[in-house]
C-alpha cells in the first residue's frame, strides 16, 4: 500500500510570528490592491483579509468577501478541495493544525511528493488555501495579540519554561529552529495551535 504524503499547511505560531515579522515588505505588491475598508468586519485581521482577497480564487475571494469566515464555509471550502483532490485521483484528510494528508486513492500508481503537492497546490489555490489559514489564525488569537507574548505566555503556564525565560529567547530558538523544550510535547503543541485557551480541548 503506497504511503500517505502529509502536505504541512501554514501553521499557527512560529509561521505566523515569521509572517508579521515580514508584514509591509510586500504590501501593496499585488497586481491590484484591495481597500482594506471593506473587510472592516474582519477587525484587527482586515489587513490579512485584503491582502488574501489580491491573489485568492474568485470562489475564495466571494468567502472573505464579509470579513468573516464561518466554520460552515470553511467546511465547504476544504469539501470542494477534497472534491478536486479525488478528481485527480487522490483522497485528502485535513486536520485540525492546518496540515493536510493525501493518498493515491485505490487501484492509482503513488507518485512522488512533488508531484502530489503540485496537484494539491492547484486545489487548496482554487478553494481553500486563504480560507483555512485566516480561519485558524482567528480561531486562535482573535484580537490579534502579540503571538510571542501569547506563545511565551503559555509555554510558561504550561511549565514547560521558567519565568527566566524570555520572549527574546523564544525568537533566537525559533530563528534557528531549535527549542530548549520539546516542541512535540502535548503542552507545546497545544501552545502553538491554541496559546489563549479559546478552542482546542486540553
Amino acid at each position: 500500500m503506497p504511503a500517505a504524503v502529509v502536505i504541512v499547511g501554514v501553521l499557527a505560531g512560529c509561521a505566523q510570528v515569521d509572517a508579521q515579522a515580514g508584514a509591509g515588505a510586500g504590501a501593496g505588491a499585488g497586481a491590484g490592491a484591495v481597500d482594506e475598508a471593506a473587510f472592516a468586519a474582519a477587525g484587527p485581521w482586515s489587513t490579512e483579509f485584503a491582502e488574501s482577497a489580491v491573489e485568492a480564487s474568485q470562489y475564495q475571494r466571494r468567502v472573505l468577501s464579509d470579513g468573516v469566515i464561518s466554520a460552515q464555509e470553511l467546511a465547504e471550502a476544504q469539501s470542494r478541495t477534497r472534491v478536486c483532490m479525488r478528481n485527480f485521483g487522490y483522497d485528502y484528510v485535513s486536520a485540525e493544525d492546518g496540515t493536510s494528508e493525501a493518498s493515491p486513492l485505490p487501484g492509482r500508481k503513488a507518485a512522488d511528493a512533488e508531484a502530489v503537492n503540485e496537484v494539491m497546490s492547484k486545489c487548496a489555490s482554487r478553494f481553500s488555501s486563504e480560507v483555512t489559514y485566516l480561519f485558524n489564525e482567528i480561531r486562535r488569537n482573535p484580537e490579534k495579540q502579540d503571538e510571542v507574548e501569547i506563545t511565551v505566555a503559555c509555554l510558561r503556564e504550561a511549565g514547560l519554561v521558567d519565568a527566566s525565560y524570555t520572549e527574546r529567547r523564544w525568537r533566537a530558538e525559533n530563528e534557528d529552529g531549535t527549542f530548549s523544550f520539546s516542541e512535540w510535547d502535548a503542552a507545546a503543541v497545544q501552545c502553538r495551535l491554541d496559546p489563549l485557551g479559546l478552542w482546542r480541548a486540553q
